[in-house]
Formats: structure tokens, C-alpha cells, sequence
């Protein structure tokens, strides 16, 4: 079975945290609960309550405890729209994501008063990890396999420039 064109964008939010590209890598981690609500769903698409249901449904447990999926669809919304970390207004009234440091200090899943913090290498392992195990359990079903087809991926098919590498 050929690999997911899921795993390049999990891998590449997980370089770009890594790699010091932590605004793109935050904003398409808050994007994959949407890639992964599109795989499922009849209609290919996301929208707020289903986007909130699979937070709901897997991220759950203590990488994810002190926000709420509203929180996490105003994060999407703010940063994908708005560059910025949306109106807070379920459980915490901030975000602050802790880029890596000389010091090794590490924030996973803290909140202070009404802050959540977070390291944006761990925040981007632990949501794309989330991603990854809940496409292995849904990778058989039929609007899966269909509608991953359709995602964002390498390819050397293209018909306009037969044999070249593009991403589409």
C-alpha cells in the first residue's frame, strides 16, 4: 500500500517547528483537524462542528487538557484568518507558543491564570501524532480513500508538465 500523502504534511509541520518556521508550522497544525474532517467527510469538507468534533474526539487526555475544541477552532480561525490566535473566550484568554530556547525549557500543555502555554515543537508533535493515529484507524474507510486523492501532494503525473515534480 502506497504511503498517505497525509504523512509529507505531517513530517513537514513537524520540520518547520523544528526548523525554525514556527508561524507556518502552528498555523497548519491548527489546520489538520479540517484535513482530517475533509478525508471523512461525503461532502470532502470541514466546517466549525465537525472540526470541533475531532477535537472532541482525538485530542483528548493531557496534551490538550486546558483548552477546549472552541479554543482550538478561534486559534484556527484567528491565525488562518487573521494572523493571530483568535477572540479566547472558553477556557483561556491567551496563547503563548514557547519557540525552542538555549535553556531546553520545555511547555507542554500548561496554562497560568488564564494563559495557555505550549513548546511549538511539542504543540506540533502532539496534534500531528493525533492526526497520524486517527488517519490509521480511518485509512480503510471509503470517503478516505477517496478524497485523500484530492489532498495537496507531490506528484509527477501532471498532465502540463509531464515527468516534473509538482505539488497538486
Amino acid at each position: 500500500m502506497s504511503e498517505s500523502p497525509l504523512y509529507a504534511l505531517l513530517n513537514q509541520i513537524n520540520a518547520a517547528a523544528k526548523g525554525g518556521l514556527h508561524l507556518l508550522a502552528i498555523g497548519m497544525a491548527v489546520a489538520l483537524p479540517d484535513v482530517c474532517v475533509s478525508l471523512i467527510s461525503d461532502d470532502g469538507r470541514s466546517d466549525g462542528e465537525r472540526y470541533k468534533k475531532w477535537c472532541e474526539d482525538n485530542l483528548k487526555g493531557d496534551g490538550f487538557s486546558y483548552v477546549t475544541p472552541d479554543d482550538l477552532y478561534s486559534m484556527r480561525c484567528g491565525v488562518l484568518h487573521n494572523g493571530r490566535f483568535g477572540d479566547l473566550k472558553h477556557s483561556v484568554k491567551r496563547v503563548v507558543f514557547v519557540p525552542p530556547n538555549l535553556a531546553q525549557i520545555q511547555f507542554t500543555n500548561c496554562k497560568a491564570d488564564d494563559v495557555y502555554l505550549y513548546s511549538v515543537v511539542t504543540f506540533c508533535e502532539n496534534i500531528t501524532k493525533a492526526a497520524y493515529q486517527w488517519y490509521e484507524s480511518n485509512r480503510h474507510e471509503a470517503t478516505v480513500t477517496a478524497n485523500s486523492t484530492r489532498l495537496m501532494q507531490y506528484r509527477n503525473d501532471f498532465d502540463l508538465v509531464g515527468g516534473v515534480w509538482v505539488i497538486a
